[in-house]
């Protein structure tokens, strides 16, 4: 049997020769989930032996890692906010930049107002949101069946049930419909980008909840245009995009005439990833059919 330490060192050079970038912050999460064990504890521990059936789980999820399937499926998990997410490959693992959008959402909506999450995924967003605003009326919506199934356990074993999930091609289950806030993250990988991603995305996460036609900018595009009809007066709406696509979508909601103070926001590292706009009072009425 070995010590955690020389269990870790294994590991990290596995990982390494695998290409995976922080290979030894991978080792560390490897270790410590399945151990349950926090990163400081697993320090203090590494010179004790690593129990037979531990060690042996390790070391067969390391072999998957090295095989570059991404460490939260094989964990069965992934950390977001402040809430632990369950995923499978048919959702998007959840990502930090993501955060920043939830934070916004958060500080965004009024006092018991209402979100629409177009593209839900996993619930990530929609249930980041209800654990941090239980005041808020929150609906999900995704076109994948498989996504919303998994959305909703995560629902209710987050005891998050003010949240609502729908089956919906963007707002077509919401009929007429207004919210406070809409918050769009849609696929915007291109074919060309998608063909370029490392082999964890590529190979393993879910192409449809990644790439859209036109330049990764179709659902976007189309979330743009339809989306004024679903705000409340002065409702604000954010979407996460791709940096290269931002402009685009500025000057698309620019176009419409329905939205005010169209602005781009940086994520963690600075870059502009997110665009926020506020429904114009001379914006239409009517709600889409």
């Amino acid at each position: 049997m070995s010590r955690y330490f020389e269990l870790r060192r294994e590991l990290l050079d596995k990982f390494t020769s695998a290409g995976i970038e922080s290979a030894g912050v991978e080792a560390d999460i490897l270790i410590s989930e399945l151990a349950g064990f926090n990163r400081a504890e697993l320090f203090l521990q590494s010179d004790a032996t690593v129990p037979a059936d531990l060690e042996k789980r390790i070391r067969a999820l390391g072999q998957r890692r090295a095989g570059r399937e991404p460490l939260q499926y094989l964990l069965g998990y992934a950390y977001f906010m402040n809430i632990r997410l369950d995923v499978s490959p048919e959702v998007l693992i959840p990502r930090p930049e993501t955060e920043c959008l939830v934070e916004w959402a958060v500080d965004t909506l009024p006092q018991g107002g209402s979100l629409l999450d177009l593209g839900t995924g996993s619930g990530a967003i929609a249930l980041a949101v209800a654990d941090e605003r239980p005041d808020a009326v929150i609906t999900a919506v995704d076109v994948s069946t498989p996504a919303l199934s998994i959305a909703l356990h995560n629902a209710e074993r987050l005891r998050l049930t003010q949240v609502r999930f729908l089956e919906s091609d963007l707002f077509d289950a919401v009929g007429g419909e207004k919210f406070d806030l809409i918050a769009a993250n849609l696929p915007y990988v291109t074919d060309e980008e998608y063909a370029a991603l490392e082999p964890e995305v590529r190979v393993h996460e879910p192409r449809l909840a990644l790439t859209a036609p036109d330049a990764g900018f179709a659902l976007i595009r189309r979330a743009a245009e339809e989306a004024a009809p679903h705000l409340n007066p002065g409702g604000r709406i954010i979407f996460e995009l791709a940096p290269a696509q931002v402009p685009r979508l500025a000057g698309l909601l620019a176009a419409t005439g329905s939205f005010r103070e169209v602005a781009a926001m940086q994520d963690y590292t600075h870059r502009e990833r997110f665009i926020t706009a506020c429904r114009s009072e001379e914006a239409g009425t009517e709600a889409a059919g």
